[in-house]
């Protein structure tokens, strides 16, 4: 059994589009139980790679403490989008089997209405309190640098921002000051409610690559990107599956076929469906 799995979990790290491939293939009880038996992250790099609709399908039948954890290793926007897709009671059972840090941060997200400068708000961004001083700030960053995205974001004891600077003048400056003596405190922002069209449209964007997001008092709720709002505005054209690709596509389905067989026989944690029980696949005409 562990060989198996490992196989699968190897099969999954080095082909995720592939295996996602062959997870559509299988009904819904089929997936959960191939889900189950995977470590969280190996199961979310699948997940990540099919429709919303059916990830949301998939997870369902699994135990709430299971679809939590594979949840949770999703980067949150797309954690957040399955999420909106759920009943309210399994999003809520899937926010409690997530960690605590991880949770709160989805549920602030979806305190907002899909499409927000809220909802869309990256908020695992550096903010450092303003009596800090700059040393420490600096240490911070070096801790922390894939949190940092050019300006270093300043707040208060109530995490309401207060002030900005660009990451060179963190470096720059005298350790010995604090932030709130060195930060700029006129900083551009955006409220959690504007709508995408405002975002796109601020006149910021001639001189920043990130505008920080506030709520109604002030609070900061993290960043919205330029990058990702390009991106919203208008995606590339999906490109044709190379023949290599499909050949891999094909590799895989037989592959994970006698897999998903071999592991949807093995007893896990899946709600719902007792041994033998089958209900219509969604690759099944």
């Amino acid at each position: 059994m562990k060989d198996e799995l490992a196989l699968a979990s190897r099969f999954v790290a080095d082909h995720p589009e592939q295996a996602a491939e062959v997870l559509e293939r299988l009904s819904f009880s089929e997936a959960a139980a191939v889900l189950a038996q995977l470590p969280p992250r190996d199961a979310s790099r699948v997940v990540a790679r099919v429709s919303a609709s059916l990830a949301v399908d998939c997870l369902r039948p699994l135990e709430s403490s299971k679809a939590g954890e594979i949840l949770a290793e999703l980067p949150l926007e797309l954690a957040a989008r399955l999420l909106r897709r759920a009943p309210d009671e399994l999003r809520e059972s899937w926010l409690e089997g997530m960690p605590r840090e991880r949770s709160e941060l989805l549920r602030r997200k979806l305190r907002y209405p899909q499409g927000t400068a809220g909802a869309l708000a990256d908020p695992l961004v550096l903010a450092l309190p303003e009596d800090m001083s700059v040393s420490e700030a600096q240490k911070q960053l070096r801790r922390s640098p894939d949190r940092a995205y050019y300006y270093l974001y300043v707040v208060d004891r109530d995490q309401r921002l207060v002030g900005a600077l660009d990451i060179r003048e963190l470096m720059l400056a005298d350790g010995k000051r604090r932030l709130s003596e060195v930060m700029r405190s006129e900083v551009v922002r955006v409220p959690a409610h504007a709508d995408i069209r405002s975002i796109l449209m601020h006149p910021a964007w001639k001189d920043l690559d990130a505008i920080p997001v506030v709520d109604s008092g002030g609070v900061f709720l993290g960043i919205v990107r330029h990058r990702t709002m390009r991106q919203m505005a208008g995606s590339p054209a999906p490109e044709e599956a190379s023949p290599l690709v499909a050949a891999l596509v094909n590799l895989g389905e037989l592959y994970w076929s006698g897999m998903s067989a071999f592991l949807a026989g093995v007893k896990v944690p899946v709600k719902g469906f007792s041994a033998g029980e089958e209900e219509t696949g969604h690759g099944q005409g």
